[in-house]
């Protein structure tokens, strides 16, 4: 668990995130990340005090829901969730695909093909909650793990005879130690209907003049071209991102 803090407004919010690189990168003594300068940037422009915490994503899911004045980046805004939350704004838009081992021999043109395979997901994550969407069903042909390095090794144990995981394009670059390792591994299908609509949001919980704060702050940043700066600045070295 890691915390940052700023010091302006006596209302603290709490903020929760995951270890999901290169939107938010978790050391032993900081959060970076695109998504991570971005929420920063909003709260000093709000002027709130704050703290950040990382989790497994499952844990600041559930937290995110239902905290007081707490919220959570980066989110992807889906239909399933719209009214869970109360949405502040869009951070950055990035793709996500199926990802096999080199070796196989699977080959899908369509979301209703890989229903044939067995696909592992991170819990409570987008991909998680589209899969459902699509009549994917969880322990016969979706299996849900806590953490990306626990996904991985899911591909490399045949004992567990899962076929396919469920990756956003950059992650595995910077999942993986070496290229030696990433080459282990091949995108066989990139969604055309899951882009991964990044936002920052907060619980139903969190006081209106909180929202409406934030949302100015986020406004203003992107209309002044703090937010483009951002992104252009990560982007040099990403795939996967869109805006």
């Amino acid at each position: 668990m890691v915390f940052f803090c700023g010091q302006v407004s006596a209302t603290k919010v709490s903020i929760l995130t995951e270890h999901l690189s290169p939107f938010q990168i978790v050391t032993t003594n900081a959060i970076e990340g695109l998504s991570t300068e971005i929420v920063e940037a909003t709260l000093a422009q709000a002027q709130y005090e704050y703290a950040i915490s990382a989790h497994p994503w499952a844990l600041s899911y559930r937290r995110a829901q239902h905290g007081k004045n707490t919220c959570i980046y980066s989110l992807a805004r889906i239909p399933q969730r719209e009214s869970l939350f109360k949405w502040v704004g869009h951070i950055a838009s990035s793709t996500t695909s199926f990802y096999s081992l080199r070796n196989s021999q699977i080959i899908i043109s369509t979301i209703e093909e890989a229903k044939k395979y067995n696909i592992a997901v991170i819990r409570d994550d987008v991909a998680h909650h589209f899969l459902l969407s699509k009549k994917f069903i969880e322990n016969q042909n979706l299996y849900v793990v806590d953490n990306y390095d626990s996904l991985l090794k899911l591909l490399d144990l045949s004992s567990r005879h899962i076929d396919l995981v469920v990756l956003n394009d950059d992650l595995l670059r910077n999942r993986v130690n070496n290229l030696g390792e990433t080459s282990k591994y091949k995108n066989v299908f990139q969604f055309k209907t899951l882009m991964l609509n990044f936002h920052f949001a907060c619980s139903l919980n969190t006081e209106q003049v909180i929202i409406d704060n934030l949302i100015n702050a986020m406004k203003l940043l992107e209309k002044s071209g703090v937010f483009l700066t951002i992104r252009k600045r990560w982007g040099k070295n990403m795939v996967s991102l869109i805006n």
